[in-house]
């Protein structure tokens, strides 16, 4: 029964998404509401990736997801939300382009489809969730198991303690990963550096 929602719902995700073109799936906070600084960065990040040219792909909640998806709409870009949809639970924000909002009830499905189509990966500041996606995202990529592609870590004020983690700990001291592990791995501290990245990158 699980498998088969699963395929079902990745079909349902390509079927709606696969003529957006490159995107960037930005992987962010539920938590962060309107009215502060990183909201504010949200939507000037949404709105720069939308007028570089890439569809913006959040995973369609309220916080940061929100502030993305509401500046790739200012920009006249595609704002793509892929949500999900829990028992007696269903937060969407509402700056998604219709025809490019997919209701997901298998968290699986959501991420596998975050895997298969986003050209680069943007982590805006975000909790456990968050965490959760890029590290499996650099599991995958570490496994060969996805393509490797950029993901930038934008907010170096936020990630740098993270990547000092990464290189200081896991890899200097403990050796369980090498440095071409973080060779896809970027820290930014603006929307449009985020996007001279990915241009540069992919």
């Amino acid at each position: 029964m699980k498998n088969d929602i699963y395929n079902a719902e990745i079909s349902l995700g390509k079927s709606m998404l696969g003529g957006i073109g490159k995107s960037v799936a930005v992987l962010c906070s539920s938590s962060i509401k309107e009215g502060t600084p990183h909201y504010d960065k949200g939507v000037e990040t949404g709105y720069a990736l939308g007028l570089a040219g890439y569809a913006v792909v959040t995973g369609g909640g309220p916080g940061l997801m929100e502030a993305v998806n509401k500046g790739a709409q200012q920009s006249g870009g595609k704002s793509v939300g892929m949500c999900m949809k829990f028992p007696g639970v269903f937060i969407q924000n509402e700056y998604i382009d219709p025809q490019y909002n997919v209701v997901l009830t298998n968290m699986a499905a959501r991420k596998q489809l975050f895997w298969d189509m986003a050209t680069a990966f943007v982590a805006l500041p975000g909790g456990y969730g968050t965490l959760d996606e890029i590290t499996e995202c650099m599991t995958l990529m570490q496994m060969g198991i996805i393509k490797r592609r950029p993901i930038i870590l934008q907010d170096a004020e936020f990630w740098k303690p993270f990547v000092s983690w990464l290189r200081d700990e896991l890899l200097a001291e403990y050796k369980v990963i090498k440095d071409d592990d973080l060779s896809y791995v970027h820290l930014s501290a603006t929307p449009d550096e985020t996007v001279e990245i990915i241009k540069k990158t992919i």
